[in-house]
């Protein structure tokens, strides 16, 4: 289990390292746009139709990832269905009875909620056994 922890610390390091990158490239991308088009247009004029550029790559990125959540919407909704409609509607419906008790309760005891998750969060880093035994019931089976 440690190290399985310890795999998923390195890659989301590499993950932020690698977003950082990104983020440097996207903006070296973006200037090198903007300088091509200051040599044919005005200034003003290459500036905003790199801001055009990219506001029209990001509209795309948009549709594309709405796209791919719709479906693996549709896909998780069908898988459900699989399993028997009866089994989706009761698992639903006690998922909203829960929400909307944790979400009663929480509006009615703020300080109290968080005391108490204040109050667990210390438990957890402070007892080792009560953390192995959370940490179990989350192991994959």
């Amino acid at each position: 289990m440690q190290a399985k922890l310890i795999r998923i610390a390195i890659v989301a390091v590499a993950a932020l390292v690698a977003a950082v990158f990104l983020v440097a490239t996207g903006a070296f991308l973006c200037l090198a746009l903007y300088e091509g088009l200051k040599i044919v247009w005005a200034p003003w004029l290459a500036a905003l139709a790199s801001a055009a550029i990219l506001l029209v790559v990001a509209w795309i990125v948009l549709a594309v990832g709405s796209a791919i959540a719709r479906a693996a919407e549709r896909k998780a909704r069908r898988e459900a269905e699989a399993k028997g409609p009866a089994t989706a509607r009761i698992g639903l419906e006690i998922g909203r009875i829960l929400g909307e008790s944790a979400f009663g309760y929480i509006g009615k005891n703020p300080t109290k909620v968080l005391i108490g998750g204040l109050a667990f969060g210390f438990l957890i880093g402070a007892v080792p056994k009560l953390r192995s035994f959370l940490m179990s019931l989350m192991k994959e089976k």
